[in-house]
């Protein structure tokens, strides 16, 4: 790399580093976890997804699968927390504060469409194989099911998540409490953030 490559690198660094402070000072009081996810390019969109909407976290329990590549410079701007098993998650997010809210099929779920989020939640979601376990359901302050009409009784990981984080904005914008989103990438920038991941 010439003298000058060195520099424009850098500077570029130096923008990226500055854009993820600014992006950090905006987060939400939100998280989003997955349980056992088996399907690593599930994890790489919960993570793009996560950085979008600008939750303050992901947290990984249990068996989990991680695609880098999927997730592309969404890693570097949005905190990625990886525990072992139920009770080291359970005893995680009391001491974040967060509020468990379990997305899955069970008798005691609400629909989306009814579903009212406590402050500060951290939305739990199954792998599509076994979805959660009826501990962390119990554990649960709210039970959330996404309606469906199709025969298949379940949506992949990624997607659900996906709906519930967008969900949240969107019953905090119905209460007026949501942001413009101003930490939006113009097209220079977006160029910029491809190159600085690869």
């Amino acid at each position: 790399m010439t003298t000058k490559e060195e520099f424009d690198h850098q500077r570029r660094l130096a923008r990226r580093d500055r854009r993820r402070e600014h992006y950090r000072r905006g987060l939400r009081s939100m998280a989003i976890a997955g349980w056992n996810t088996s399907k690593e390019h599930n994890v790489g969109t919960l993570v793009r997804t996560a950085h979008a909407v600008a939750a303050q976290e992901v947290v990984l329990v249990g068996d989990r699968e991680w695609n880098i590549e999927a997730a592309k410079t969404s890693e570097y701007f949005t905190d990625v927390t990886i525990l072992e098993d139920e009770a080291a998650f359970l005893d995680y997010i009391q001491k974040r504060g967060w509020s468990l809210v379990a997305v899955e099929l069970d008798k005691k779920a609400v629909s989306l469409f009814d579903a009212e989020y406590p402050e500060q939640p951290c939305f739990l979601l199954g792998a599509e194989r076994d979805g959660l376990p009826q501990s962390l359901i119990d554990a649960a302050e709210v039970v959330v099911q996404i309606p469906q009409w199709g025969l298949v009784p379940c949506l992949n990981l990624a997607v659900a998540g996906s709906i519930v984080m967008y969900d949240y904005l969107a019953k905090q914008k119905h209460k007026g409490v949501l942001d413009r989103p101003d930490g939006g990438l113009v097209e220079e920038e977006c160029k910029e953030a491809r190159t600085l991941g690869r």
